[in-house]
């Protein structure tokens, strides 16, 4: 049964994220805030997630003149969750989640295709995907993990950053900006290590300046980044090097590519340039700059190229490869 209240407790929950993630660590704001999702959650009978909130919340400071409250919602959290334990622990599960399967085999050596698959390169159409056999409405021939990911801004405050899991409940922030929450510190460590360092310090600005797709085109520069351990000079010594005409997802072995083999079949993407307009091309250069200031002033990308020119100049050709 659906609570009468459900639309309310949503909106209140995601302004009370916002709330979160805007406080500061330690405040009295954001304890408020952890609180009140607790209440939120004991009156859904989210008992999990109404402790879990409670233990936020006094980790925040949560005022002591008010700690009877979290005392008593505790205490009835805890009844409820095990009279509920106690309840379900005869019931044997039977539901069995379907996983989304290829219609067809798959590659030997690429899991994530169906065999049936192929790159073409012709005149008329360039670099193309091809079939070998009559496709059915509804066939499913791929299955592919994305390797870049953001949530819309509207989801901000919903589902996790990192994972992209629906954790409205129980999402923590990211200390360093207003913008990226997670479902544990997991997340957080992860998220930090493959992309966010880079756009943490100027995350809010691109949303605000050039929306989803300045912060798809960031965190896609991050990752590459980091793919190539943090090092611009050796990225952009393997893009020198690199022949594109080789690289090809359809009989690359992905059972044994490394990250910088994925990243490869990423950075040979078509990007239709030659079909762009002038008015196209000029927004994209927009973003660029835009991009490139904003690391160079706000991240850590600025004291390294301050240190070595060369690199700001190597830097440029690299923003200017992913437009």
């Amino acid at each position: 049964m659906v609570h009468p209240k459900m639309k309310r407790y949503i909106e209140a929950m995601k302004l009370y994220n916002e709330c979160i993630a805007f406080s500061a660590k330690g405040s009295e704001e954001r304890s408020l805030a952890y609180g009140n999702r607790s209440f939120i959650c004991l009156k859904m009978e989210r008992f999990e997630d109404c402790l879990q909130n409670i233990r936020l919340a006094r980790e925040s400071n949560y005022p002591k003149h008010l700690s009877g409250k979290l005392d008593e919602r505790e205490k009835e959290a805890k009844q409820a969750l095990s009279k509920a334990r106690n309840q379900n622990a005869s019931k044997v599960s039977t539901e069995v989640m379907e996983s989304l399967q290829l219609s067809y085999p798959a590659h030997e050596n690429a899991p994530q295709l169906a065999n049936c698959l192929a790159l073409g390169r012709n005149d008329q159409y360039g670099r193309h995907v091809v079939t070998k056999r009559k496709l059915k409405v509804g066939d499913v021939v791929m299955i592919e993990k994305p390797f870049v990911t953001v949530a819309k801004e509207t989801l901000q405050y919903i589902r996790c950053d990192f994972c992209q899991a629906e954790r409205l409940f129980t999402l923590i922030p990211c200390e360093g900006c207003t913008v990226a929450m997670y479902c544990s510190e997991e997340c957080i460590s992860k998220a930090y290590g493959k992309y966010h360092r880079y756009e943490c310090g100027v995350l809010r600005d691109l949303w605000t300046v050039l929306g989803i797709s300045g912060v798809i085109a960031l965190r896609m520069i991050a990752i590459a980044i980091t793919t190539f351990d943090n090092d611009l000079e050796k990225l952009k010594d393997h893009l020198d090097a690199l022949d594109e005409s080789k690289v090809d997802g359809f009989t690359m072995d992905w059972k044994k590519a490394t990250p910088q083999d994925v990243f490869n079949t990423v950075h040979v993407l078509c990007t239709n340039q030659e079909r762009r307009n002038i008015k196209e091309l000029a927004r994209l250069t927009f973003i660029t700059v835009v991009m490139h200031n904003h690391l160079l002033e706000w991240t850590e990308l600025g004291p390294a190229c301050e240190a070595n020119p060369t690199a700001i100049a190597k830097g440029g050709q690299l923003f200017d490869s992913y437009e």
